[in-house]
C-alpha cells in the first residue's frame, strides 16, 4: 500500500513543481470540519480531505532540505488526526473511516534514512499513536472494529539515532477491545569506532476481542573502541485469534564489538482459542523461543538469558493443545567464558497438564557442557518437573514422556 494510496492520491492533486516549495491541499465537505496546516522552510507537501462533520486535522511540517510528505483522509464523524513532522525524510499517511477515531503521528529525523508512517482505522472509538525519531523507522497500523464501543488501541514508539539500525513495526487488529503496544530502540553510540545499534522487527496480528499484545525490543549500542558494545538483531511475531488472549514479548541484547546483529533473538507466539497467556523474555542474543497454544486457559512462560556476552545458546519450544495447560521454562548461561547450550522441549496434549523445566549453570566454570530437557505429556492431569544445574565438564540430560492420566514425574540433577 506504499504508505497508503491516500497519500499518493492526495499529493497527486498538488503541483509539487518546485523543489523548494511548500504545497498544501485541503478539501472539506459537510459541517464543522476543521483543518490547520503549518509548513516552513520548503520541500513540504500536505493534503487533507475531510467528508462528514466535526472532523479535525492538524498538520505541522518543517524541513531543512529533504522533503516531508503528509496525506490525511477522514470520512465519517468526529475523527481527529494530528501529524507533526520535522527535519525532512518523513512520509505519513492516515486514513480514517467511521466515527470517533483518533490518530496522532509524530516523526523527527536528523539522518538520510526515511521515516514511514501509515495508519488506517475502520470502525468506532479506535486510537492509534505513533512516534518515530532519527530515521530508518517504519510503522504500519491497521485497525477495524465491529459494533458499538469498539475499543482498539495501538501505540508504536520507535527511536533511532547516530549509528543506529532500522525499526520495523506492523500491527493489525480486528474486533473490539484489542490492545497492541510496541516500543523499539536501535540507536547507536557516537565517537571513534563506536558501538552500533541492531535491527528490530515486530509483527502483531490480533482477531477477536479483548486481546492484548505488548512487545518491547531493545538493541542499542554503547561505548567506543575496545569498550564498544553493539546491539543484536531482534525478531518478534505475535498472532492471536479468539478472545481474552494476552502475549508479552521482551527482547534485549548487546554483545562486545563494533558490529551489530552478530547475535539474534527470535520469538514466535501463536495462540488460538480464549484465555491464553504467553510471556517471553530473552536477553543478549542467540535465544530462540517458540510458543504455540491451542484451546483455552493455556499459560506458557519462557525466560532465557545469556548474560555478560556469553557464547552459549538457549532454545525453547512449548506446544500446548487443549485447555488448562501450564508450561514454564527458565534457562540461563551465566559465565561469559562459558561454551554451553540449554535446550528445552515441552509438548502437552489434553487438559490440566503442568510442566516446569529449570536449567542453569553455576557461572564458575569455563565450560559447562549442555543441559538438555524434553517433556512430552498426552492425556490429562499429568505433572512433570525437571531441574538441572550443571557442574564443570558435566552434561545433564533429561527426558520425560507420559501417556495416560494422573501421572507425576520429578527429575532433579546437579
Amino acid at each position: 500500500m506504499k504508505y497508503f494510496a491516500t497519500l499518493a492520491i492526495l499529493l497527486a492533486t498538488t503541483s509539487l513543481a518546485s523543489a523548494a516549495s511548500n504545497e498544501s491541499f485541503i478539501l472539506q465537505v459537510g459541517k464543522h470540519n476543521s483543518g490547520t496546516v503549518s509548513q516552513k522552510n520548503g520541500n513540504n507537501g500536505q493534503a487533507t480531505a475531510q467528508f462528514g462533520k466535526n472532523n479535525s486535522a492538524t498538520t505541522t511540517q518543517k524541513s531543512t532540505g529533504a522533503s516531508n510528505e503528509s496525506g490525511t483522509l477522514e470520512i465519517g464523524n468526529k475523527n481527529v488526526s494530528t501529524v507533526g513532522q520535522t527535519g525532512g525524510n518523513n512520509v505519513q499517511g492516515t486514513l480514517q473511516i467511521g466515527d470517533k477515531n483518533q490518530a496522532l503521528t509524530l516523526q523527527g529525523n536528523d539522518s538520510s534514512a526515511l521515516n514511514r508512517s501509515g495508519t488506517a482505522q475502520f470502525g468506532n472509538g479506535n486510537n492509534s499513536v505513533a512516534a518515530q525519531d532519527g530515521g530508518g523507522n517504519t510503522q504500519g497500523t491497521l485497525q477495524f472494529g465491529a459494533g458499538k464501543n469498539s475499543g482498539n488501541l495501538a501505540e508504536t514508539a520507535q527511536t533511532n539515532g547516530v549509528n543506529g539500525d532500522k525499526n520495523n513495526s506492523t500491527t493489525i487488529q480486528g474486533g473490539a477491545e484489542n490492545t497492541a503496544i510496541t516500543a523499539q530502540n536501535s540507536a547507536g553510540a557516537s565517537g571513534t569506532n563506536p558501538g552500533v545499534g541492531g535491527l528490530n522487527n515486530q509483527l502483531s496480528v490480533q482477531f477477536g476481542f479483548g486481546n492484548s499484545a505488548k512487545t518491547d525490543q531493545n538493541s542499542f549500542g554503547s561505548g567506543d573502541k575496545k569498550q564498544a558494545v553493539s546491539g543484536v538483531e531482534n525478531q518478534s511475531a505475535t498472532l492471536q485469534f479468539g478472545a481474552g488472549n494476552t502475549a508479552s514479548t521482551t527482547q534485549s541484547g548487546a554483545v562486545l564489538g563494533k558490529k551489530g546483529n552478530k547475535a539474534e533473538n527470535d520469538s514466535l507466539t501463536t495462540q488460538f482459542g480464549a484465555g491464553n497467556t504467553s510471556t517471553v523474555k530473552q536477553t543478549n542474543g542467540n535465544n530462540a523461543q517458540g510458543t504455540l497454544q491451542f484451546g483455552a486457559d493455556n499459560t506458557a512462560k519462557t525466560t532465557q538469558k545469556n548474560i555478560d556476552n556469553g557464547s552459549g545458546a538457549n532454545a525453547s519450544l512449548t506446544l500446548q493443545g487443549g485447555f488448562g495447560n501450564t508450561a514454564t521454562t527458565r534457562q540461563k548461561i551465566a559465565d561469559p567464558l562459558n561454551g554451553g547450550l540449554n535446550g528445552s522441549l515441552i509438548a502437552q496434549v489434553g487438559k490440566n497438564n503442568t510442566a516446569l523445566a529449570h536449567q542453569n549453570d553455576t557461572g564458575l566454570q569455563p565450560m559447562i557442557g549442555a543441559n538438555l530437557q524434553a517433556t512430552v505429556q498426552v492425556g490429562n492431569g499429568n505433572t512433570a518437573t525437571t531441574v538441572q544445574t550443571a557442574s564443570v565438564g558435566v552434561t545433564n540430560a533429561s527426558v520425560t514422556a507420559q501417556f495416560g492420566s494422573h501421572n507425576t514425574a520429578v527429575t532433579t540433577q546437579h
